[in-house]
């Protein structure tokens, strides 16, 4: 999270600025040491935030210039920043060094962040590295990567900032924003879970980042090897497709004796300037094992032999009070931050609600990590801990293994993954991650992925939208996806002016928030939050509130077989806004067909079913007209999710 990373809004005061490249070498950062100032003393490059932030000689590395923070008001939300030129389409590294003292609140500390937004000042997203809090040990680097520059950025700004809430001193000094060129090949992936399969066929998928590294798909080859535990090769081929975002090779399983195997996908560049590989394991048994939980070939969660859409939300601390009120909504599991203790897990089995259990925070050397965990001996005893004493609980539905952690940690997150694997083959784990456009190089890390978008109220519901459609296209068919849409009021986490402004989202954008994620792919919504809804009791009465997120997901519920079907549907296409999203399930004799439409505008849109129409009729929202020839033609209205039952020649 969620509620960790603030959604820090830094809009550009100049819009409509064309966004220049930078060369490899270049710092995009002008004035990164704060040294050189004005005729009037002002430091150049830079706005001022005085007195909180101060422009100081003598208060950076090594007694040069810098900039200091220091606040005792926990309601001060604002900070330096400056526009930077840089190339959209490209990745960014922006690192800052930074210094601490009792510097305290519940936030990620002191940072840098970079972030971007359109011509008309809207919000496009960012980078936001974690920062260091309490009293440092000296000067310590913060370094974050970006995904790439939106195409229709038009402002990019880079600020050196305390995350809000926090009080004490800081010192910045050194910014640097420079191009990143991600590996060529971030990730190799099976389709079947956990990369075992006991025959048939499975497709491996590489995630490649060429338009990132500004590399033309058409100046590439690349090859799959696969060998053998012991080195031996059994298998090399050139991928059946290969585009810029991904290369694939389908291989019969049952071809490969039982045993275990490396798959490895190496790609280069016609000139051999650039060489990228990655690789992972791959399993072949000669039958599948038997799985409390686990994720099918249809992305579908599998639960003692039944297919599960986790319907939740995000928890604090489970009471029993509140269990009870929350087991009469429509919810059939919960995530709460507080790993709950062997009698709380009884009470959710007893109120017959799954627990996605969190363990997201058992990182040596991490904010929240707990005081006695100080090696990774340390760490994987605590984790051995937990999962041993509930790994056969009848209430665990799965392990929350990663909140947002950085790339610089994806080895461990890797490594994590592997270890989870080993101590459970019984349950799946789940990642979720606001780094939406970075899915692609997580996928080693977890067996299901989900983002958060949380627009609501600076930027569009149609977020959700767009968050989902990038995750989905990004796991390559490769990865179930748990979404976590927005009901809470951002107000809950700010404080003063922050918190007027902030305002919950309505039922109507609730509902259409959560019916996008469905029709871009989720198979799974776990709601952020239900504790927040209290904490807003005093202007949005908690009884009003839960009624409105108990109707919207109510809704939900009433569909899941519907979701949860694997009958083959058929093909629909769609004609018209790009923010209306389309899916379609096959349910005995009957096609549903959801249609989503994410603007905040009515818009039009035809849509064809393959074969054609006989009868359409509404479950909720208005229908389409249907035409002499089948199609389907759309009136939506604003944020309007409309579902139909399609009868079929």
């Amino acid at each position: 999270m969620k509620t960790g990373r603030q959604q820090v809004l830094v809009w550009c005061l100049i819009l409509g600025v064309a966004v220049l490249g930078v060369s490899a070498e270049e710092n995009a950062v002008r004035n990164p040491g704060f040294e050189k100032t004005g005729p009037s003393g002002a430091t150049q490059d830079w706005t001022d935030r005085k007195p909180v932030y101060c422009f100081a000689n003598g208060v950076g590395r090594a007694g040069s210039r810098g900039l200091a923070f220091n606040n005792t008001d926990p309601n001060y939300y604002s900070f330096p920043s400056q526009q930077v030129n840089v190339q959209p389409g490209r990745c960014y590294a922006v690192e800052v060094w930074v210094k601490t003292e009792k510097l305290i609140g519940n936030e990620l500390g002191a940072t840098v962040c970079m972030e971007w937004s359109d011509s008309n000042g809207r919000h496009l997203g960012g980078a936001y590295p974690e920062g260091i809090c309490g009293t440092s040990d000296g000067w310590q680097k913060v370094k974050g990567y970006t995904g790439a520059v939106p195409t229709n950025a038009a402002c990019v700004r880079v600020a050196p900032y305390v995350r809000p809430g926090m009080t004490g001193k800081a010192w910045f000094d050194d910014l640097k924003v420079t191009p990143y060129a991600p590996p060529l090949v971030s990730s190799v992936s099976a389709s079947c879970y956990r990369n075992t399969s006991a025959g048939g066929q499975v497709v491996f998928s590489a995630g490649l980042a060429l338009n990132e590294a500004g590399v033309n798909v058409t100046e590439v080859a690349g090859t799959f090897a696969i060998e053998t535990a012991d080195g031996k090769p059994v298998r090399t081929a050139k991928p059946d497709t290969l585009t810029d975002t991904c290369a694939r090779l389908s291989v019969n399983a049952s071809d490969f004796p039982v045993g275990d195997y490396t798959v490895r996908f190496a790609l280069s560049t016609q000139d051999r300037a650039s060489k990228s590989a990655a690789e992972t394991p791959f399993h072949r048994v000669g039958r599948l094992p038997e799985r409390k939980a686990y994720i099918d070939a249809h992305r579908r969660l599998i639960l003692n032999g039944h297919p599960f859409f986790p319907l939740g939300m995000y928890w604090s601390i489970v009471k029993e009070p509140e269990l009870k009120t929350y087991a009469r909504g429509p919810f059939n599991c919960l995530m709460p931050y507080a790993r709950p203790t062997a009698e709380k897990m009884d009470a959710c089995h007893a109120y017959g609600l799954k627990v996605i259990y969190s363990i997201k925070e058992l990182y040596v050397g991490t904010r929240g990590a707990p005081p006695h965990i100080k090696t990774e001996a340390d760490e994987r005893a605590e984790i051995q801990k937990h999962v041993s004493a509930f790994k056969k609980h009848p209430a665990l539905l799965a392990w929350y293994v990663n909140d947002e952690r950085p790339l610089t940690m994806l080895d461990r997150l890797t490594a994590r993954q592997r270890l989870m694997e080993e101590l459970d083959p019984d349950h799946p784990t789940w990642a979720v991650l606001n780094q939406y456009n970075q899915v692609i190089s997580y996928l080693p890390t977890c067996d299901v992925v989900g983002t958060d978008p949380y627009p609501i109220p600076e930027r569009p519901a149609a977020m959700a939208l767009q968050w989902t459609r990038i995750a989905r296209d990004q796991t390559h068919g490769t990865r179930a996806l748990w979404q976590v849409p927005q009901v809470f009021d951002w107000g809950a986490h700010r404080k003063g002016a922050e918190r007027e402004r902030a305002r919950a989202p309505t039922l109507q954008e609730m509902r259409s928030m959560a019916w996008q994620c469905v029709a871009a792919g989720a198979n799974g919504l776990v709601f952020f939050s239900f504790f927040d809804l209290y904490r807003m009791n005093d202007r949005d009465p908690f009884d009003t509130r839960w009624a409105d997120v108990c109707a919207m997901a109510e809704e939900i519920k009433r569909y899941i077989p519907v979701i949860l079907s694997d009958e083959a549907a058929l093909k629909v296409t769609c004609e018209g806004s790009a923010g209306i999203e389309t899916r379609a399930w096959r349910s005995g004799p009957d096609v549903y067909l959801l249609a989503v439409n994410s603007e905040a505008k009515p818009v039009t849109a035809t849509v064809t079913v393959a074969g054609g129409c006989q009868s359409v009729s509404a479950e909720f929202g208005k229908p389409p007209e249907m035409r002499a020839d089948g199609t389907l033609v759309y009136t939506f209205s604003p944020l309007e999710p409309v579902m139909v039952r399609i009868k079929t020649p």
